[in-house]
């Protein structure tokens, strides 16, 4: 038999391994096994055994080891692993890498023993292996890693190293995968052998003997330490059983507090509005019996949707069920956290990438465990190994940062829709401001809308205000740019003299996105990108946020010497010193990807403005959702303009979400709120469905616009984009590929190939086309075409199946 191994690298597909005798009864999908690639050893999970290699049987290596004495990854999240790779066009080993925690994966580096030969060779050795040889010598042992740090060539290693073992001047011993150094311990179990063919592996060997005896009279697994003291024995008497199949070894997390960052929560309601009880009701029912159900949780801004699928969670907890539950970025994790701990205690993990490793491996394991009754987090959370999942939850369903904009580039909101349905559970997608393709979806029937129309408590939307910037006088020594309405400065100044507090959204960080040259008009560029850096004053750098090139900033013109640099707009370094300079008493916050860079220092921030001791809290789009601040009375929108204007058919869907939700956050307490929305276009239909609180009213218009010019959701969308150091050699590979699909059917639609909206990115030229139709079949059949062609040497091929931008 043969195992399929998918490793977590870009490789197009698993390969095949022969399974030895000794691993038939463990070498099972979803175990890990280190195996030899490229004569290096590396770890892999096992995602299909089969009888046919799909090469010469003579060729396919043997598996050198099982790691795990049981499947880690489950048969569901194995199944959606396979789902994802063939849907997505993505290699199998990309999604093993997104669901399973990378330091499962990855082997230590090797340790170099001294051998028994050592001085006798080194004193006739080479200059190579004599200095090697010396150096091991003083040390008695050491790691390549720490070699390699030391100037050796990793070419002279693989030559040298292997040389000098086979001569005994020395021994390289490879560890084992698994969790960080002090994480976990390694375990000893007996294979499940008949105690004959036992005694036949063992054979003559009395040290090997006494170890599987002890083993077998104990009755249970045992630790690796645990068993050399009880035996008397080293290592290598364990390493040889285990290489005969007669032991297994895996690894056992060891028990760590952890740490979820919690943001305290606000209190419970005593009891659930109308709305919300039916709502709960008609999702608890779904719980029983088990089967496939897909609901919207449509409700306004404050009208208590986290509460009911918080409720939910615990009625699928009190029938032994898990929760997995989604939101779209780390930021909104403190305060779901806290919420869960109030309901769950300990019995809750929450996973994401900012995570250290040994926290998120810890947490990844108490799920597999059965051990908690909610996983929690962003995308990456999907993939939990949840053993007895029952319940699917998506808040915040429209946001884009349920794409993966690397590959693999899934949806995770699409997946868990996908996963409930294969597991026949309920799936809820909760949200103020549905996608236009979950809007489609509910139209169909294939969703179930649950309605909640009102705020809790009585309390009222915040009321919203639009200001013309074309009116408004220009900032001084802006250069007639405006960013603080007269209008929101009286709002603001009378929400701090009541002691209240405010949000003012800024959707770029930094303190300018452009530095310009008066003089000659020269504008900062980044080198390796085709747009320009952004003005970082509090690191006193230029900064590209797509490559993160960065330099000092200039005090003359890099081109003509002149000293007239303006730095044009404002991000929100810029507008937290306007209101600084506006109310010095008050306490500003900033909350950005530049200030949120770990999870302490994110609940900090979040901690601070929601105990009142900061005033204003100025941010990008992480403010604009989820939040919960009764104290804030105001809400400005610094301009409306930036997604209106981004080249994308999905602008004016992203603009009216966005608006929507940040203007969700004001007046959730007992006091009424305000919207200040700032824009250059006040008739923009986006604009003005959110004046009126008016989803439906967009989405009409907005489905009018798709339908006609056949965008998602009326069509079917899949991206390919050539990427090249050389744009001559892009543009020539993505023609090639538009010829593959010349003529095109006449249920397929291409556009283009033409450069993309963000032409050169690190370095790389980029050009596109999209593939547009009515279904999936003919999408995929033009994909297939495409993917078959060879790639010219320097290509690289992005597939973006359903993307969420065409940017």
């Amino acid at each position: 038999m043969y195992a399929r191994i998918a490793f977590p690298t870009a490789l197009p597909d698993a390969l095949s391994y022969r399974i030895p005798e000794a691993f038939e009864a463990v070498a099972v999908p979803g175990v890990r096994a280190r195996v030899r690639l490229r004569g290096q050893a590396r770890v892999g999970v096992v995602v299909e055994v089969t009888s046919d290699p799909g090469c010469p049987p003579e060729k396919v290596l043997p598996i050198e080891e099982v790691l795990d004495p049981e499947p880690i990854v489950p048969p569901h999240v194995l199944d959606l692993i396979r789902f994802t790779a063939q849907y997505y066009a993505a290699p199998v080993g990309s999604v093993v890498r997104a669901a399973v925690p990378g330091v499962l994966l990855r082997l230590p580096p090797p340790i170099v023993h001294v051998g028994p030969r050592a001085s006798e060779i080194a004193a006739t050795a080479g200059e190579r292996e004599k200095r090697l040889l010396e150096r091991l010598l003083v040390a008695g042992r050491i790691s390549v890693a720490r070699l390699r740090a030391e100037g050796w060539p990793a070419s002279d290693l693989a030559e040298v190293l292997p040389a000098l073992a086979r001569r005994h001047a020395l021994r390289v011993v490879e560890r084992g995968a698994g969790v960080p150094a002090g994480a976990s311990d390694s375990g000893l179990v007996l294979a499940d052998l008949s105690a004959e063919e036992r005694g036949r592996r063992v054979g003559r060997a009395p040290a090997q003997a006494r170890v599987a005896a002890w083993l077998a009279e104990l009755g249970r697994p045992a630790l690796e330490g645990e068993l050399l003291s009880a035996c008397g024995c080293s290592p290598g008497v364990v390493g040889e059983l285990v290489r005969k199949g007669v032991l297994r070894r895996f690894r056992q997390a060891r028990q760590r507090p952890a740490r979820r960052w919690e943001l305290a929560p606000p209190p419970p309601p005593t009891e659930l509005t109308a709305n919300q009880t039916r709502a709960l009701a008609a999702l608890t029912a779904a719980l029983e019996p088990r089967a496939f159900r897909a609901f919207l949780l449509q409700g306004v801004t404050g009208s208590g949707k986290t509460e009911v699928y918080l409720r939910f969670a615990a009625a699928a907890a009190a029938r032994g069920l898990q929760t997995l539950v989604l939101v779209p970025e780390i930021v909104l994790t403190p305060a779901l956290a806290g919420q869960l701990a109030r309901g769950f205690g300990e019995r809750v993990a929450v996973l994401h990438s900012s995570m250290a490793e040994g926290e998120r491996a810890a947490a990844w394991e108490r799920a597999r465990r059965g051990q908690v009754d909610v996983v929690a987090g962003p995308r990456s959370a999907l993939w939990a190994p949840l053993p007895r999942l029952g319940a699917i939850v998506v808040d915040e369903e429209q946001d884009a940062s349920y794409k993966q904009e690397e590959e693999p580039r899934y949806n995770a909101r699409d997946l868990a829709l996908t996963l409930a349905q294969r597991l026949g559970v309920p799936v809820v997608l909760a949200s103020a401001t549905p996608s236009l393709e979950t809007l489609a979806l509910a139209a169909q029937g294939r969703i179930e809308v649950l309605e909640l129309p009102e705020r809790v408590a009585g309390g009222r939307l915040p009321e919203v205000e639009i200001v013309d910037l074309k009116d408004e006088p220009p900032e001084p020594g802006e250069h007639g740019q405006r960013f603080l309405s007269r209008r929101l400065r009286a709002l603001l100044e009378q929400a701090l003299a009541r002691g209240e507090q405010a949000i003012l959204l800024v959707n770029r960080r930094g303190w300018a996105p452009v530095l310009l040259c008066r003089e000659c008009g020269h504008m900062a560029a980044c080198p390796d990108c085709s747009i320009p850096v952004t003005v970082h004053r509090r690191q006193g750098a230029l900064v590209c946020h797509y490559c993160g090139f960065r330099r000092a900033v200039p005090v003359t013109c890099p081109r003509c010497g002149g000293e007239l640099l303006d730095h044009v707009g404002a991000g929100t370094e810029k507008i937290a010193s306007l209101v600084r300079g506006l109310h010095p008493a008050a306490v500003i916050d900033i909350l950005d990807r530049d200030t949120a860079r770990s999870p302490a220092q994110l609940l900090a921030t979040l901690e601070r403005f929601a105990a009142g001791a900061s005033q204003v809290l100025v941010g990008t789009q992480m403010v604009s959702k989820g939040h919960h601040f009764p104290a804030v009375t105001l809400t400005g929108v610094i301009n409306a303009d930036n997604l209106l204007g981004f080249p994308d058919f999905r602008g004016a869907e992203r603009t009216f979400q966005m608006l929507t939700q940040v203007a969700g956050r004001a007046g959730r307490g007992k006091r009424a709120g305000t919207v200040v929305i700032q824009t250059y276009h006040p008739d923009h239909h986006a604009v003005q469905a959110v004046l009126a609180h008016d989803l439906a009213g967009f989405a009409r218009e907005e489905l009018r616009y798709r339908k006609a010019f056949r965008y998602p959701p009326a069509a079917r969308l899949a991206l390919v984009r050539f990427e090249a150091t050389s744009e001559t050699a892009a543009v020539a590979a993505a023609q090639a590929a538009a010829r593959s699909l010349d003529p095109a059917p006449a249920t397929l639609r291409v556009i283009g190939p033409v450069p993309a909206p963000l032409a050169r990115l690190r370095g790389r030229w980029r050009v596109q086309m999209l593939l547009l139709a009515p279904a999936r079949a003919p999408l995929r059949a033009a994909l297939a075409a495409v993917m078959a062609l060879p790639l010219p040497g320097g290509v690289h091929r992005v597939v973006d199946v359903d993307p969420q931008s065409t940017v």
